[in-house]
Formats: C-alpha cells, structure tokens, sequence
C-alpha cells in the first residue's frame, strides 16, 4: 500500500531526526527503524538514497570482520570565521555573518541560537583578555553547532582567581549555580547559566578542564559532568541546538523566577555532585564542603539541591546546610531532591519534622 504525501514526509522527518541523534548515541538501525514505523526496510533505504541524492546526508562503508556496512551522517555545512576581539560587537556578527546562514532553520531553534551565540561572544569580548576569537558554525537539517575559542585568559582560571578557590575545579560548581560574574558592575552571571539550559548540548573546555551538560544525560532535574586531563589555551566553548519543537525562552527563564509575580533571577538547581569531580565514591560530610556549596546561596530565593548519585551525607554536611544556613538566612528555602534514603534519613536527623 502505498503512503500519502504526508506519512511519507513524517517518515523522512523522523529518518533525518533519528539519524541526527545517532551521532550523539550511535544506534541507528535500519532494521528497526523499519520495525518502529512499520515499513519495510527498502523503503528506508530508498528515503535514505533520496536524501543522499539532495545532500541532505553523506554515506560511507566500512569493513569489520569482512563485512561491509553502510553509515549515514547528516552532511554539514561548515563557516569558519575569525575576528578580533578589540572593537567587535556580538549583535553586529549575528545579524551580518551568522544569522543569513540561517534562513532555514525554526525560529524556536534560530532563537536560542541567538541569545546563546551573543551571550557567549559577549563573554569572549567583555572576560577573555584575549586577542582574537574563531568562530565556527555547522549547520544541516538536525542542528545549529557552534564553537566559539579565544585565546584569553581561560575561564576557570579567572573565575578561580576572583573566587579565590582552593582549585580550579570548583569553578565548575559556581557556573552551575548561576549567578556569577567576575564583571558584576557589568554583567549579571546569567549568560552562561541560561544558555547552558537552553541549548541541547553544551561544553566549555578550558586549561585542563572540560564542563559539559547534554539533553541525553538529563534526568527529571539537569546535570553536569567534568572531566579532567586535556589541556587547552583561552576558552573553547561548544553548544548545539536541535531544529525541533522546543520550549520558548521566555518559558525557561520563568521556570527560575517567581513569574508573574517576580522575573528575577531568584530560583536554582544546584547538583551536589559537583562537589567531588571524578570520585565515584564522593564522601559530603565536612562542615567545609558544606559552606563551599552554600557559597552565594543567599543571593537566591529557592534553591533546589539535586542528590543525584550519592548515596549518603555526614551529619556536619548535612547540618550546615539544611539547619545552620536556615538559621542565618531564614528568605532562602532550600529543597533537597533525587535523594537516597539515607540522605533523607540524614536531612531529617538534623531538622525533626
């Protein structure tokens, strides 16, 4: 039987989302995605030529243990561009350079390309105390990638500098918390934060350090993952966004306000985890690394601590933060979640009721 005009389309949309996807988890199968959509698999293979044919995609073969496989990729088109920092303007780049290579993309996806490609060119101009910045744009018909690299100064570094930090990668846990600028008669510590939120993946590297957070590796509540051991000069930051239906910004700003009352800043999820960067058994039970992670709390109203993946807290962790910190500064709630039951024992001993 053969499918309307329309069916046929939702398959090649549904082909050219899934094959996107595989370059992030690399499991497309022909087999089942024939299987899933329930057509046979030389329909997906002819969707599949037509879109090679446009050059919507690229395939490849490879030989393992004598046998030939086919591989597709969305193709790409690539813009490299390079600028120097003195003298530049973030909105006068987008509207001159990135945005005309982006007449084909949702305006959902084109916005948040916007304020996260601004954002991060601002930080590029305003924080690096760099020379230069490369900027280099992939785009196809899964998603806008963008990569912005100066030669500055690197972004942990500084942060770790201002803050005064016993290391660098505590850096990472201000970023999560938002609300941090090393400007702050400037700037207000959101850019990152938000865009961090907005965009489907998203990856700094700098010095020896990389900070990464993916939509593939959300739960119910986000979080973020650092690895340590390369080594880079200035700030490389890497975002992607995915040309699907997607939340409008104004929405995801007001998941951390108190609209319509309040549009500040005023909400967090902080993920405890950040704490202890490459520990797969990170021990919480000093008073110490207690006030490291309530460092700047009071700048917001509610705060959300994420437990994910640890299994218990020590009675002084959980007592500067849950009672201690409660005392001094009564307008701050926070709320634990993704707990343990031994964390929840824990926050319970220290707080009866």
């Amino acid at each position: 039987m053969s499918l309307s005009k329309l069916k046929r389309q939702e398959i090649i949309d549904a082909l050219i989302n899934k094959l996107g996807i595989d370059r992030y988890l690399h499991d497309f199968s022909v087999e089942a995605f024939a299987k899933e959509h329930e057509i046979s698999r030389q329909s997906i293979y002819r969707y599949l030529y037509g879109l090679e044919k446009d050059g919507v995609l690229t395939k490849s073969r490879s030989i393992t243990d004598g046998i030939a496989k086919s591989e597709y990729m969305i193709a790409d088109t690539l813009y490299k561009l390079r600028y120097p920092l003195a003298g530049i303007a973030e909105d006068v780049i987008w509207n001159r350079d990135i945005r005309p290579a982006l007449q084909n993309v949702p305006k959902s996806t084109l916005d948040i390309c916007n304020y996260a490609f601004c954002e991060m060119l601002n930080n590029a101009i305003d924080h690096s105390e760099g020379t230069s910045v490369n900027v280099d744009l992939y785009v196809n018909a899964f998603r806008v990638s963008f990569q912005i690299c100066d030669d500055g100064v690197g972004i942990f570094s500084k942060i770790s500098s201002a803050m005064n930090l016993a290391e660098k990668r505590f850096a990472v846990l201000e970023l999560a918390k938002g609300k941090f600028t090393t400007a702050p008669e400037s700037h207000t510590g959101e850019g990152i934060f938000f865009s961090a939120k907005a965009t489907d993946v998203f990856i700094i590297h700098s010095d020896d350090i990389t900070f990464s957070t993916s939509v593939f590796d959300q739960s119910e509540h986000e979080r973020f993952y650092l690895k340590e051991g390369l080594t880079y000069g200035g700030t490389t930051i890497s975002f992607d966004v995915f040309c699907r239906q997607k939340r409008p910004l104004a929405e995801l700003f007001d998941l951390y306000t108190n609209a319509p009352d309040d549009y500040g800043f005023s909400k967090t999820i902080v993920p405890v985890k950040l704490l202890e960067h490459g520990d797969d058994n990170p021990s919480f039970v000093s008073r110490s690394q207690a006030k490291r992670l309530l460092a700047r709390f009071e700048k917001f109203e509610h705060i959300e601590l994420d437990f994910t993946g640890i299994a218990e807290i020590g009675q002084g962790f959980a007592d500067e933060i849950f009672r201690v910190f409660g005392v001094q500064h009564p307008d701050v709630t926070i709320v634990p979640v993704n707990c343990s039951l031994r964390v929840k024992q824990m926050i319970k001993h220290v707080i009866p009721g």
